[in-house]
C-alpha cells in the first residue's frame, strides 16, 4: 500500500484535499501539526495527514455501501479474522502507550543532556548554548567570554546574558521603501538564497502599500527561466522590466527606466574569482542611493557565511537579508555575517509567498529567530 501526505492550514483542509485525491473512504494513516517553533511574524505551522487509497480492501475498511455481493465475506470476517485480519491486528501499534513511551525516553535524554551541561565549567556551558544556535569559532569565544559568574546562576539566566550580549551589537536598517528618494536595491548572494523572490516581494510592497513607482532590472542571464519568471512577476504587477548582461547594456537600462525605485537582480557565484558582470556595473551610482543588499538563507552555517563575505567583495554590501526561515531551527550562522562585520539587517523572509512572507528586520526578531524561547 502505498501512503502519501497532504497539507493544509487545518485538519479540515488536510482532510479535504485526502477525499479529493483519495476519495471518501480513503485509510487514514496518521496525522501531525508541524511549526517551525517560532511565534509572532516568524511563526509558520500546517497540518499533515498521511492516507492511502482503500485498494482492495474489504470490510471493516471498505466503504459499508459495498457492493452485497461482500456481504457473506463481511460476516466471516466479523465471526472469525482471516489471516490478514490476523496479521493486520497483529501489526497495529498501540499509538497511545508508544507516544507516552517516547515522551518519557525524551523526557529522560533531555534530563541527562541538562545534568551534563551542569557539570561543565560555566564557560562551556555559554559556549554550548552558542553551539547549539549554530554560533561558533572565534565569534562564539568572544560572546561566552564573562559568562562564568552568570552561568552559575542557571541555563535560564545565561541565556537572557547570552540574548543580552548579542542585542548590544546587533543592528537593523529602517525599511528602504518609505523613503521617497530615488534609490537602486540590488540583491547578492549564492544561487538558489531567494534573491528573487526577496526582489519580487519588495517589489510588490513599493507598488502596493507605499505606492512607489518601481522598475526591475535583470543581470541573471545564466539562470534557466530566470529571465521569464521575471516577465510573468513584472506584468502581475505592472511595472517595467529589463534586463542586462554587462555594464554597457545596464546603464543603459537604468538610463531608460522611468522609475524612481530600482530593483537588480544578480546571478549567483558558486567559485571564488570567476566573472561577475555586477562588479562594474553599480561603481557609477551614488552611494548615497545604492543598497546593496546581501541575501543569506538561514541554515546557512559560519564557515559558510565567512566564505560568501569574501566572494562579495565589490561592490560590498550594505546590509543583509535573511531568507528560509521556515526551513531550519538553527539560525546563528547568520549572526557571523553582521557582527564581526557590523552589517544591519534589512528583511527577514519566512516563506516563499509573495510578499507576504517579509517582514522589515528588527533587533528582537533577529534575536527571537537566533535563540527561539523553549515551551
Amino acid at each position: 500500500m502505498q501512503y502519501q501526505n497532504f497539507r493544509g492550514a487545518d485538519l479540515k483542509e488536510a482532510l479535504s484535499a485526502v477525499k479529493a485525491t483519495l476519495g471518501p473512504n480513503a485509510l487514514i494513516e496518521g496525522t501531525r501539526q508541524i511549526s517551525n517553533g517560532r511565534g509572532g511574524g516568524l511563526g509558520h505551522s500546517y497540518v499533515e495527514v498521511t492516507a492511502a487509497a482503500p485498494v482492495g480492501l474489504k470490510w471493516p475498511y471498505a466503504n459499508q455501501e459495498a457492493a452485497a455481493a461482500e456481504a457473506p465475506m463481511r460476516r466471516r470476517e466479523a465471526r472469525s479474522p482471516t489471516a490478514f485480519g490476523r496479521k493486520a491486528q497483529k501489526n497495529v501499534p498501540n499509538l497511545v502507550r508508544d507516544a507516552s513511551e517516547i515522551e518519557r525516553e525524551l523526557g529522560m535524554l533531555r534530563q541527562m543532556l541538562n545534568e551534563l551541561n551542569e557539570s561543565r565549567a560555566p564557560k562551556e556551558r555559554a559556549l554550548t548554548e552558542l553551539h547549539a544556535a549554530g554560533i561558533e569559532g572565534a565569534l562564539a569565544r568572544e560572546l561566552a567570554t564573562g559568562a562564568t559568574k552568570v552561568a552559575r546562576r542557571g541555563r535560564e539566566a545565561l541565556r537572557a546574558w547570552l540574548n543580552g550580549r548579542i542585542k548590544e551589537r546587533l543592528t537593523v536598517t529602517p525599511s528602504l521603501l518609505t523613503d521617497p528618494a530615488p534609490r537602486v536595491i540590488a540583491c547578492v548572494g549564492p544561487t538558489g538564497v531567494g534573491k528573487t523572490t526577496t526582489l519580487a516581494k519588495l517589489a510588490a510592497r513599493a507598488r502596493l502599500d507605499h505606492g512607489r513607482s518601481v522598475g526591475v532590472i535583470s543581470l541573471d542571464t545564466f539562470r534557466v527561466g530566470a529571465v521569464e519568471q521575471w516577465q510573468r512577476y513584472a506584468n502581475l504587477m505592472g511595472i517595467p522590466f529589463q534586463v542586462a548582461s554587462d555594464r554597457t547594456t545596464f546603464l543603459r537600462a537604468m538610463a531608460d527606466m522611468p522609475t524612481d525605485l530600482v530593483l537588480v537582480d544578480t546571478a549567483g557565484r558558486s567559485v571564488h574569482g570567476t566573472a561577475w558582470p555586477l562588479a562594474g556595473c553599480l561603481r557609477e551610482i551614488d552611494d548615497r542611493k545604492l543598497n546593496v543588499l546581501l541575501v543569506l538563507p538561514a541554515w546557512l552555517r559560519a564557515n559558510d557565511v565567512t566564505r560568501v563575505l569574501e566572494m562579495y567583495d565589490d561592490p560590498l554590501p550594505t546590509e543583509i537579508v535573511v531568507t528560509k526561515l521556515d526551513e531550519t531551527y538553527q539560525v546563528g550562522g547568520i549572526l557571523h555575517a553582521a557582527l564581526p562585520s557590523q552589517l544591519p539587517f534589512a528583511y527577514l523572509c519566512n516563506g516563499p509567498r509573495v510578499p507576504e512572507d517579509i517582514l522589515d528586520a528588527s533587533v528582537d526578531g533577529v534575536l527571537d529567530a537566533v535563540f527561539p524561547s523553549e515551551a
